[in-house]
């Protein structure tokens, strides 16, 4: 049986896409030998958190503008909150897993964006793969947080879209799937079942793909680019939702 490798994304406001449906799925898809990891998100909880601390919360171009206090509470709500909830319901639905952060070995090192325009916001140019292999050999699926670290040991706050990207691409994943909100990309009323590139172009000149969708679209594309096979942009992993692929 040859290993394929699967990353999924799952936004913040996840208890509606943990159904035992997704966990039964997952079952199903270690069983066919699929090694599985988990990027998590966490925007709703990080806005209240830095609401009830008197943090501003401020997006521009979708991107959370990050101070360092932005930081501290972004790793306060992923790490503290978001994180051990989700182990908590894979634990509860059998299948074990286990956290991991950028701290974890050097787990996702990065650099700032831009940090003028976005803080400490970064993107990432280095995952340890091995670690992540280790706990797929233990039979354990990796719940991996969207925060970097730099070489000089700053935090950055990382797209969760963009950061499941990245881990696609290092560890050559077969699979991406990103979990939002909606069923698919939607052209005149229809999931758009296959989005290629050149598909995605037009759309965006159009503004059928606007607003947090062109973030996410960009980061599948950039993923297929870079040897991702098959990206999904679903609302569950029961249904395949748009395929992106070159």
């Amino acid at each position: 049986m040859m290993t394929k490798k699967m990353i999924i994304k799952i936004g913040g406001s996840t208890t509606t896409q943990l159904t035992p449906a997704f966990f039964d799925t997952l079952k199903h898809w270690q069983k066919l030998g699929y090694q599985i990891a988990i990027v998590h998100g966490g925007g709703n909880v990080i806005s209240d958190l830095m609401s009830q601390l008197n943090e501003p919360v401020e997006k521009i171009n979708g991107i959370r503008f990050t101070t360092q206090k932005g930081i501290d509470i972004t790793k306060m709500a992923l790490l503290g909150q978001v994180q051990p909830s989700l182990i908590e319901s894979f634990r509860q639905n059998g299948v074990p897993a286990i956290g991991l952060n950028a701290g974890s070995n050097q787990l996702l090192t990065g650099h700032v964006l831009d940090q003028d325009t976005y803080g400490y916001v970064g993107t990432i140019h280095q995952v340890n793969t091995q670690l992540i292999q280790k706990m797929w050999q233990q039979n354990l699926i990796p719940i991996i947080a969207p925060l970097a670290i730099t070489n000089e040991g700053q935090w950055l706050n990382v797209n969760a879209d963009t950061a499941a990207s990245a881990i696609a691409k290092y560890l050559k994943a077969d699979k991406l799937y990103l979990l939002t909100d909606v069923s698919g990309i939607k052209v005149s009323g229809n999931i758009l079942q296959q989005l290629t590139p050149k598909m995605a172009l037009e759309l965006k000149k159009s503004h059928i793909i606007t607003g947090g969708m062109i973030p996410k679209v960009n980061s599948a594309l950039h993923a297929v680019q870079l040897g991702v096979h098959h990206v999904h942009i679903t609302d569950t992993v029961t249904q395949p939702g748009t395929v992106v692929t070159l």
